[in-house]
């Protein structure tokens, strides 16, 4: 069962701050410490996530997948799965990638898409999709979601949950553009390599 909004506001609560006091201060905050704190501990399960990142390997042999779970930044592991694609040089053209987060704060993940507008090699645009997936990558991220609730358990955080702008600071989120998705995935879901 999908914990509420109310109830997910409160565990972020826990480890984001509702204030700017501390941003150009060198003290950690009691929010900061149990961040760290909670990830050091989590840091424990990266063989686990592994172990997911090679079945996803396996359950989608024509994709590339990578994990993406940089230490501290988000507050979730991720994985991102690069559906095939043929790069051209010549012209603008868009490549897309589901992404996979299991937060590390509640028993809950997302799947969502980010599309890439790509001219060569160079990146001109990256938005993100959190709605329903389309067609041709849904699939895919079946596959994530359905692999991600296998092997930890956790149930998928609707959109309109997601959604729901929280009073809190999120690495350079700020309100009122802060939401529980923000809070308890990542701050940046567009920025992925």
């Amino acid at each position: 069962m999908t914990p509420s909004a109310n109830d997910l506001l409160a565990i972020a609560r826990r480890y984001w701050g509702s204030d700017q006091a501390y941003v150009f201060r060198q003290e950690r905050t009691a929010e900061d410490l149990r961040y760290e704190a909670l990830w050091e501990e989590k840091n424990s399960e990266r063989p686990r996530w592994g172990a997911l990142l090679r079945e996803l390997r396996k359950e989608l042999p024509d994709c590339k997948v990578w994990d993406y779970t940089p230490p501290l930044a988000n507050p979730s592991f991720g994985a991102l799965v690069y559906p095939p694609y043929e790069r051209i040089m010549s012209r603008p053209q868009f490549i897309w990638t589901v992404a996979g987060y299991l937060s590390i704060l509640a028993p809950v993940y997302t799947v969502h898409c980010v599309r890439h507008q790509y001219l060569g090699k160079r990146c001109l645009d990256s938005k993100v999709f959190l709605g329903p997936i389309s067609m041709e990558l849904r699939g895919i991220a079946e596959v994530v979601a359905q692999r991600i609730e296998a092997n930890y358990g956790a149930t998928a955080l609707p959109l309109e949950v997601a959604q729901t702008p929280v009073p809190l600071y999120v690495n350079f989120m700020k309100p009122p553009e802060t939401t529980l998705f923000h809070a308890l995935f990542t701050s940046e879901p567009w920025n992925i390599p």
